[in-house]
């Protein structure tokens, strides 16, 4: 009866530490991990609504965001760091990396406004995108990090 015990509460303590350690970390990583490999779909009615151009009024390669990017060129693709790199549909911008190469920037979300920051982290200069911007000002060619604000 003691050891029958003993195992059950070494079972509901490993099964609890397993919930908070699952919890917190995928969380975190499945932004990104869904930035990375679904990001180039065009269809505009998915989650990514907001969208990065290489080139200055919407054109050139882009990139669709759905969720908090912490550093472009740190993205967990769901087993390894990489860099967040253009779709490839357009010649303009095909296969560079995001970090520090938007020029425009379009946010058709409803209700959140898509923040672009000068530096990983959320961090340094910010351009609020509501809408389209046809040519980024503080972060044009300097764009590091992206997530949503409800202003």
């Amino acid at each position: 009866m003691r050891h029958l015990k003993k195992a059950a509460t070494a079972a509901a303590l490993t099964a609890a530490i397993g919930v908070c350690m699952a919890a917190t970390p995928a969380s975190a990583a499945s932004g990104d991990y869904n930035n990375y490999w679904f990001g180039c779909n065009y269809d505009s009615s998915n989650t990514f609504k907001f969208r990065i151009f290489y080139n200055s009024d919407l054109a050139g390669d882009y990139r669709n965001i759905g969720y908090a990017v912490y550093d472009f060129d740190a993205v967990e693709d769901g087993t390894s760091r990489s860099p967040l790199k253009y779709c490839g549909f357009r010649s303009s911008g095909k296969g560079q990396h995001v970090k520090n190469n938007a020029a425009s920037a379009r946010n058709t979300h409803s209700t959140y406004t898509g923040v672009l920051y000068y530096n990983s982290g959320y961090k340094g200069a910010a351009d609020y995108v509501w809408g389209n911007v046809n040519k980024l000002d503080a972060t044009y060619n300097n764009n590091a990090s992206f997530k949503w604000v409800n202003l």
